[in-house]
């Protein structure tokens, strides 16, 4: 299991998104999807001693493929399942939650009663993903199923009967750990017990409902919502939202706490905006201790009469439930509920809890955590010999992190314990994304770079934009030379941020820049920009790229051309199609024609001088083009690319280290 990344993929800041919601504005469904696996070989030269837990998580798979979140990836999860029980040091597969969907629902799903019967439906429409499971359990390999918030109100008895030999993990309802390992060294859970909106609550509506089933937490609702927004094509309706004027005082944490959850939800309000109306009943429950039809409005915070801030019907006063929920929930360091809040719209928080409930908690001996939840993969060696995971998700389009899905941990016990980080690929091969991924914290490894000890911060403009719109850039430290760095770090804030000098009034960008390492000392870089203007009908996307020299510090450190050799024969290849493509913000297959118009399009932009810098390098060795596209509906841009390993006949002496090394990794 060689790693195959170039360089290290470094990527700025968090998305601002819940990780209870995935939104992907276009429906998953591919009527020409094969489930005919390709084939059976093992996952990697295995040894012969079964000592390897791999953890899969949120691969939900749902109960309609016209809008269920992994239909694509569907038959590439069936042969990874194949090829794991051929892979002779494997001991345990252990499935980390949201499994099985009940969240990802449009809100006009027919009202049910019979959850059970729910559950046996996904199942049915997804039974070779449950048949080659079975086969799994029978290879000799140990499975395990610890419940997600997507699955927390699944039946025991539904699963058992479908995979007989699956082992469930639960220490609550809704909930589990999973300890594992020679030593019981390894905690595997889904992550959820520690997020406000996707926690299990049997607290905050229990009054209101006359039980304590009321096990459905805010995000089930703002799931479904999501769902409904999504499923309809993304609208831009306008929402006259209750506003709340007066904002509290930070010493009254209760209405302080009442106040960030009205503001996280006035800003994803704000952008989910289906054509169901705020005041009509969408939400008809029947199910989880639920029995009656809500609006939006019923569970959205606004300022009372009494001037407290509270949701009118379901989850008054939240603020005040978590600390009971907590208990319940079996959680082993409380915290508070500001901080929980305030955790939803930064992935860090996880790790930050792994640390805290298992890592750094001296009535626990972990050496490795992994959690899911987030689909946003993260692996962090510890200096200590820890290690931290989120092995990400296996959903078709990963909204959360674009740049991988279908990925996994890989835990090795013994002795001494080690972890790793892959993804499986469309064409069968295991990459490995545990350094494209790491994080650099204060206990974390220090990463192997070809720039030696350089290291990478990202940092937010202060006093601009809000949870929805940040102005990201680049820091660099660690180079030997501090008047380069700071030349370097001067030229790269003002790149990354340039376009808010520019911006038109009432428009504020949000900016998130993703560089790489290519060739020793050249820092490939680009920006993904989404601009957002008061009254206009949707948000526009854009990107900016740059080189810059880690020896020198200065831009432009190279053009395309100084790569490839031959534009002609360049031009050619873009015709021929020979160039993967994606268009910005549209997911799914584009029509043919306007594909052909794109290739097109950029083949005309070849000769342009704009062009030589409409390129970077990305991760796993590709080079990437882009030029404009024609209007939103099919992309503000067009992003091309493809592997260097292909670029041989057009390289030049500086391409060329780039092809070696990538090739040396991929061996």
């Amino acid at each position: 299991m060689k790693t195959k990344i170039l360089s290290l993929l470094l990527v700025a800041g968090m998305l601002i998104s819940l990780a209870l919601i995935t939104i992907g504005c276009s429906t998953n469904t591919d009527a020409s999807v094969s489930d005919t696996p390709k084939g059976a070989t093992a996952l990697w030269d295995a040894g012969g001693t079964r000592n390897k837990i791999v953890v899969i998580s949120d691969i939900h798979i749902g109960i309609d493929d016209s809008y269920a979140e992994m239909v694509k990836n569907r038959p590439l999860l069936i042969e990874f399942l194949q090829r794991l029980q051929r892979t002779t040091d494997v001991r345990e597969l252990v499935i980390d939650g949201d499994f099985l969907d009940e969240w990802f629902l449009p809100v006009y799903y027919p009202s049910y009663t019979d959850q059970g019967k729910f559950y046996k439906d996904v199942i049915a429409n997804n039974q070779r993903v449950i048949d080659e499971l079975n086969k799994v359990t029978n290879s000799g390999i140990k499975l395990v199923y610890i419940p997600g918030n997507h699955d927390m109100t699944q039946d025991n008895a539904v699963l058992q009967e479908a995979i007989p030999k699956i082992v469930q993990i639960r220490d609550a309802k809704g909930l589990g750990t999973y300890y594992t390992g020679d030593r019981n060294e390894i905690a595997i859970e889904h992550g959820h017990r520690y997020d406000i909106f996707s926690a299990p609550d049997t607290v905050t509506n229990a009054k209101l409902c006359g039980n304590d089933d009321t096990i459905l937490p805010a995000g089930y609702f703002y799931a479904r919502y999501a769902a409904t927004w999504v499923l309809e094509g993304c609208p831009k309706v306008e929402k006259n939202l209750p506003v709340v004027t007066k904002l509290p005082d930070k010493s009254d944490t209760d209405q302080y706490g009442a106040y960030i959850y009205y503001s996280l939800l006035k800003n994803i309000s704000a952008r989910m905006t289906p054509n169901e109306s705020l005041d009509e009943k969408i939400f008809d429950m029947h199910i989880s201790g639920f029995d009656d039809a809500y609006t939006y409005l019923d569970f959205y915070p606004a300022q009372q009469a009494d001037g407290t801030i509270s949701a009118p019907v379901l989850f008054k006063n939240i603020q005040r439930t978590w600390e009971e929920r907590q208990k319940i929930n079996k959680v082993k360091v409380p915290n508070s509920f500001i901080e929980a809040v305030s955790g939803t719209l930064d992935w860090d928080y996880f790790f930050k809890q792994a640390r805290t409930q298992y890592l750094e908690n001296p009535d626990e001996n972990v050496d490795v955590v992994v959690f899911g939840h987030t689909h946003v993969p993260q692996y962090t060696a510890m200096n200590n010999g820890k290690y931290y995971i989120n092995e990400g998700t296996w959903i078709d389009h990963n909204a959360d992190y674009p740049d991988a899905t279908r990925t996994f941990a890989v835990i090795t016990t013994g002795e001494k314990t080690t972890a790793g980080l892959y993804k499986y690929g469309e064409d069968g091969s295991v990459l490995d994304i545990s350094s494209s991924v790491g994080k650099e914290n204060d206990e974390a490894a220090p990463a192997k770079e070809p720039s030696g000890n350089v290291s990478f911060d990202y940092k937010t403009v202060e006093n601009y934009g809000d949870d929805e719109t940040q102005a990201r850039y680049v820091e660099v430290s660690g180079l030997a030379d501090s008047a380069v760095q700071g030349k370097l770090n001067g030229k790269l804030k003002d790149f990354c941020i340039s376009p808010t000098s520019s911006a038109e009034k009432d428009t504020t960008y949000n900016i998130m820049p993703v560089f790489e390492v290519v060739g020793g000392d050249l820092l490939s870089i680009r920006t993904y920009n989404t601009a957002y203007t008061k009254g206009a009908a949707y948000p526009v996307n854009s990107i900016r790229t740059q080189i810059f020299s880690l020896t020198t510090g200065d831009k432009d450190a190279g053009k395309l051309w100084d790569f490839i050799n031959n534009k002609n024969t360049f031009k050619q290849m873009v015709l021929d199609g020979k160039l993967g493509f994606a268009a910005a913000g549209v997911e799914g297959e584009m029509p043919q024609e306007l594909k052909a118009g794109a290739y097109k399009k950029l083949a005309e932009s070849i000769d342009t001088s704009e062009f030589a810098a409409q390129f970077y390098f990305s991760d796993g060795g590709t080079l990437n083009v882009w030029c404009n596209g024609e209007n939103h509906a099919t992309g503000d841009y067009w992003l091309f690319d493809i592997p260097v390993t292909e670029l041989g006949n057009l390289a030049t002496d500086r391409l060329l280290p780039i092809i070696e090394q990538t090739s040396r990794d991929g061996s």
